[in-house]
């Protein structure tokens, strides 16, 4: 079923959301599938709703940053690659917003990555280097 939601021409992205969103729920209550997969979903969710309008994958990167702050210092936390992949997929969205000068949506994706990084187990390093990187970007509000 998600294929076909997936392979569908315009869909809204609020139906696409939801209703994904309610095939992840009913899976990972069929399953009880382990934090990589529920990463992959996740991450699945976000590249279909990333072109739709703003609250959708913001809704979407809120939950990531609920569950990644969930899972840190966990015996089994969220793969470090996919945890990864959400940061940059954040900051680099919030780049993308600040040159289109969209100040507000900016700066709630690039704090979306700081949150990300902030409970990164990588010993702080991502979040040092998305300080220096984000330093350059000067918004007008």
């Amino acid at each position: 079923m998600a294929d076909c939601i997936l392979r569908a021409q315009s869909v809204p992205g609020q139906i696409l959301h939801v209703t994904l969103r309610k095939i992840i729920n009913h899976i990972f209550s069929l399953e009880q599938f382990d934090n990589e997969k529920l990463a992959k979903y996740l991450r699945c969710l976000l590249k279909a709703t990333l072109s739709s309008e703003p609250e959708v994958p913001l809704k979407v990167m809120e939950d990531i940053c609920k569950l990644v702050k969930e899972c840190a210092g966990k015996p089994k936390p969220l793969p470090s690659a996919e945890v990864e992949w959400f940061i940059t997929t954040a900051f680099n969205n919030g780049v993308d917003l600040f040159g289109a000068k969209e100040d507000d949506l900016s700066k709630r994706w690039i704090a979306h990555a700081f949150t990300l990084a902030h409970y990164h187990e990588d010993g702080g390093d991502l979040e040092r280097e998305l300080h220096k990187r984000q330093i350059n970007l000067k918004w007008d509000s």
